[in-house]
């Protein structure tokens, strides 16, 4: 058996996805179709994402929530998508600056490397063009030039520690108004469909 262990925020999470449930959840429902109608082995899908949530969130339940869930046989992967919440400006400050961003992730990283799992970075997709720099319904604010200052360190972090990244920001910003919900933000089912079909390429081949 092996575990897959998902942890992210709301686009982790799925919630704007009204037809599978989001991208983890996409894994998940094809990995046990697979089980049922073949003799591969069991792969067990868990989606961690949290709503709103922050490195700064991710590194106070990291390791418990991590543990839980490893594979006995050792072969897990742990995914990370971080980072359309920590680079949000609200009051003229990032909610998690890009030093702090880059400790935390660093953190579980080297943790999740510790236990033996595979590590995977999803990077940040874009904001809707009406939205870049402007103040959302939440009186926060995300820019283009932002979002690729944080993926930048997300580059910077796969290549330090030789752990894959996957890069969803560039499909996705190919026609993201298509692919997005009308908070500018959250992707919809669409949205959901690609960053599923591009994770499951690079996690799956």
């Amino acid at each position: 058996m092996a575990s897959i262990i998902c942890f992210g925020d709301s686009i982790t999470r799925g919630e704007s996805d009204a037809v599978y449930g989001g991208w983890a959840d996409r894994i998940k429902t094809r990995l046990i179709k697979q089980f049922l109608e073949t003799d591969q082995d069991r792969v067990s899908v868990f989606n961690m994402g949290i709503s709103g949530e922050t490195t700064d969130g991710l590194i106070q339940r990291f390791q418990p929530e991590c543990v839980t869930r490893l594979s006995a046989d050792n072969n897990n992967t742990v995914l990370f998508g971080y980072g359309a919440n920590d680079l949000a400006c609200e009051d003229g400050e990032h909610l998690v600056v890009i030093g702090s961003y880059i400790h935390n992730l660093s953190h579980c990283i080297e943790f999740a490397l510790e236990k033996g799992a595979s590590v995977v970075l999803i990077n940040v997709t874009p904001i809707a063009a009406h939205l870049d720099g402007i103040p959302n319904i939440n009186q926060r604010i995300r820019d283009d030039a932002t979002i690729n200052h944080y993926n930048k360190a997300l580059l910077d972090l796969s290549v330090k520690y030789d752990v894959a990244l996957i890069d969803v920001y560039t499909p996705f910003n190919a026609d993201k108004e298509a692919y997005l919900t009308a908070d500018g933000l959250h992707p919809n089912s669409a949205g959901h469909a690609l960053l599923y079909e591009v994770i499951t390429s690079s996690l799956l081949s």
